[in-house]
């Protein structure tokens, strides 16, 4: 595949994202309010270009996993106290009987009920719908890079917990990519841009904004996610620890069972219940249920994070010239998806030139 990337573009994305340019003054056409719009830089729209290609050949097979899909398995939850703790989210549920019996109604009701097992026995007949948090194999090579204890905590804090705290409004593909930002510049000693039109492509989202807080606000908690007030997030970051006695009831769940949108606050363990009453009636684990129901819910193709994972280190390895393993390597460093401030050290001195005359001129 032609690239249309020119060297010291492709050189310079080792170490940085695409320029972001300054916002536009826009009308919002609703509320006639004035607002700054985001709009795209050159080297955006070239970089969208490239990613389009890439995605086609990837989507096609032509390229070669890093990670074996069909050998994933989980990670261990006894390394991790948090997710080797009982569930500790079924018991989120409303004080007063009656708001539980409605909720109860609403969530786990015989339509309700009915909707969740109609979409895990279709779930069952999608190729790869299952084991879809099983991520031992991303969780190895932190632990190759960093050492038995400090490699599962960096596994779960620049993978689990940021993969949650970015989750709201993401689909998975958009989620690694905000998780793997904020690890760059944490790996840059840089704090978050406030406004979300100051964030480079492909950093983007439904509720960026929103995510963004809570990213800033898991930092300010010294990392720690309270299951409490925040179980959806509390339980995404578990199941990918290896917990597999909860589930993750997320806005697609909702949609599946009741045609809502996400629990109400404090109902949480109430949309959690019927899940855990069909996992037992099949013989398998919440976590595992939810995921089979949420592919046969949507209609979407199975497809395990790690995938998502294999696809993210394909498109950076095409995109910046670096083998995937020095993607891989860059990654558990927390330099994806630029993986790395490496471009000049890594270049001959007369590109070294080239590349300083053309950041100096962007």
């Amino acid at each position: 595949m032609a690239s249309i990337l020119d060297d010291v573009l492709r050189f310079a994305l080792r170490g940085r994202y695409p320029q972001v340019v300054p916002p536009v003054k826009t009308i919002d056409k609703n509320t006639g309010k004035i607002f700054d719009q985001k709009v795209p830089s050159p080297e955006q729209k070239t970089l969208t270009k490239e990613m389009a290609k890439i995605q086609k050949l990837i989507n096609e097979g032509e390229y070669e996993p890093f990670f074996d899909v069909s050998k994933r398995f989980d990670v261990d939850r006894t390394k991790y106290p948090e997710a080797a703790a009982p569930n500790q989210t079924l018991d989120i549920m409303p004080a007063k009987p009656d708001t539980i019996a409605k909720y109860e109604k609403m969530y786990g009701g015989p339509e309700a009920f009915k909707n969740l097992q109609e979409a895990y026995l279709k779930g069952l007949d999608i190729p790869d719908s299952d084991k879809w948090y099983f991520m031992g194999q991303l969780e190895k090579e932190f632990i190759d890079e960093y050492g038995s204890g400090t490699g599962e905590k960096m596994f779960k804090k620049m993978f689990a917990d940021s993969m949650a705290s970015w989750t709201g409004g993401m689909d998975p593909t958009a989620n690694l990519r905000a998780a793997t930002f904020e690890n760059f510049m944490n790996f840059k000693k840089s704090g978050l841009p406030e406004a979300a039109n100051q964030y480079p492509y492909p950093i983007g989202g439904r509720f960026l904004s929103t995510n963004v807080k809570q990213a800033q606000k898991l930092r300010n908690q010294g990392g720690l996610i309270d299951p409490k007030t925040n179980p959806k997030r509390f339980n995404f970051s578990t199941n990918f620890l290896g917990a597999g006695d909860r589930s993750t009831m997320d806005e697609q769940m909702s949609r599946i069972a009741f045609g809502g949108n996400v629990p109400a606050p404090g109902t949480y363990g109430l949309s959690e219940k019927p899940v855990h009453k069909l996992a037992d009636k099949f013989g398998t684990e919440p976590r595992e249920a939810q995921g089979v129901m949420w592919h046969g819910g949507t209609g979407k193709t199975g497809k395990p994070m790690i995938q998502f994972v294999n696809e993210a280190i394909e498109r950076t390895s095409k995109i910046t010239g670096l083998t995937p393993k020095e993607v891989v390597k860059g990654m558990v460093k927390g330099s994806i998806p630029v993986f790395g401030l490496t471009a000049a050290a890594s270049m001959p001195q007369n590109m070294q030139t080239d590349l300083l005359n053309y950041m100096q001129r962007r």
